[in-house]
């Protein structure tokens, strides 16, 4: 069919080429960025998916941060814990040697004194125990966020008072007094331990979880290359034979002049 006014057969071919040229510059642009999807249009629900799993690989993250600033304060803790273990230990001793009969008046005072001295140390570290400004076996740890969803878990061992009644009931006449101590200390000392523990096994889920989720959201948001090289160069075949194909079909209309004439 010889007509001028309208080309459809240049109409179409144009068509088609538009298509290719957006389709290679989409490609061009995966390749570029590394990511399937820079905008919301390249598709919608797969950046709703992504963008999800972004923000809980975040919190999970920022949970890991919080474990891990727990874990410096309980190892903060339990080194001051360690200290006056030792000095419950040294205390034994004196209350132990302070039962020689064989020792004089003024030997059993140096002992007394030695004693006292250190019962007040002990007492004093659990008191003045510090960390960023918080008291260390006053302070309430309790509701410590733990994994993206916002669950806690609190932080057993920071209670302070029983081993301070244990301290200020010591004698170096009554050994079992310092046992009580060196027992109440202890079983602190467990439970510090048992949340630390406890911690320590979230922790590891919480890495194991962000792995994962990292490595499903990088297969929705993150471009394979290797395919998306063969789009690219369909898509530049494409544009190269449209535009073949475009000069053709307005060089067809020219066609219709011999039909008039010179």
């Amino acid at each position: 069919m010889s007509r001028i006014v309208t080309n459809s057969a240049a109409v179409t071919v144009f068509k088609n080429y538009s298509r290719a040229t957006a389709g290679l510059a989409s490609s061009a642009e995966k390749l570029a960025t590394g990511l399937r999807i820079n905008r919301a249009s390249d598709d919608p629900a797969g950046l709703a998916i992504s963008e999800g799993m972004r923000a809980q690989v975040k919190g999970a993250n920022m949970a890991a941060e919080n474990i891990g600033n727990a874990n410096a304060f309980i190892n903060t803790a339990d080194g001051y814990l360690q200290n006056v273990s030792d000095i419950l230990g040294r205390l034994e001793e004196l209350g132990v040697e302070y039962g020689d009969p064989t020792k004089s008046a003024d030997d059993l005072l140096n002992l007394s004194a030695e004693f006292s001295e250190l019962a007040t140390q002990a007492t004093e570290i659990l008191n003045n125990a510090q960390y960023n400004g918080l008291s260390i076996f006053a302070a309430d740890l309790s509701g410590l966020v733990v994994d993206a969803d916002g669950n806690v878990q609190d932080i057993l061992g920071l209670d302070g008072s029983s081993v301070l009644t244990d301290l200020g009931n010591l004698d170096i006449a009554d050994v079992s007094t310092v046992q009580d101590a060196v027992t109440t200390l202890s079983s602190q000392r467990g439970l510090l331990g048992a949340s630390q523990s406890r911690l320590n096994y979230t922790l590891t889920g919480l890495e194991n979880y962000s792995e994962n989720i990292s490595a499903a959201e990088s297969r929705i948001r993150n471009v394979d290359i290797a395919k998306e090289t063969t789009n690219l160069s369909r898509y530049q075949i494409q544009v190269q034979a449209s535009t073949a194909m475009l000069a053709q079909a307005n060089s067809s209309t020219q066609n219709v002049l011999s039909l008039l004439g010179n």
